[in-house]
């Protein structure tokens, strides 16, 4: 009942936003400017988050990782042209939802350990010890 109330509410507030004019407004523009560092770690969060509470609501691991990835891919490639901070040219797909992935089951880990099976724990540690012996 909470969830409901706090939905409407959030959708109330966010109408504005949400008109047609808005949006193509935003869709207009010809040059899509790089996300900021501060962007790209709000739509991490926000993913996070969604991943979080998917995983709350019983629907499966991989399902809910694929809902958190859309989220953050169609705002990055949808609002800044998929260009990252730094970047002057767009960041492949694949490699986004890869990074993203793994930056998404990271946080899941930190936020709501309970949510992420064993076994893609497992995957996501090996995965972090090789990242780590790579820098060194």
């Amino acid at each position: 009942m909470i969830r409901r109330s706090l939905a409407a509410v959030a959708l109330l507030m966010a109408s504005p936003l949400l008109s047609p004019t808005t949006a193509l407004a935003q869709a207009s523009t010809d040059k899509p400017t790089p996300a900021t560092p501060m962007e790209v770690n709000t739509y991490g969060v926000m993913s996070i988050a969604t991943f979080c509470e998917a995983r709350a609501q019983s629907i499966d691991f991989s399902k809910s990782l694929a809902v958190a990835l859309a989220g953050q891919l169609h705002v990055i490639y949808g609002k800044h042209g998929g260009l990252l901070p730094g970047s002057s040219t767009p960041l492949p797909e694949k490699q986004f939802l890869n990074n993203a992935g793994f930056m998404i089951v990271g946080g899941a880990l930190k936020f709501c350990p309970k949510s992420v099976p064993a076994a893609e724990k497992e995957r996501f540690e090996k995965a972090a010890a090789s990242l780590k012996s790579t820098k060194k």
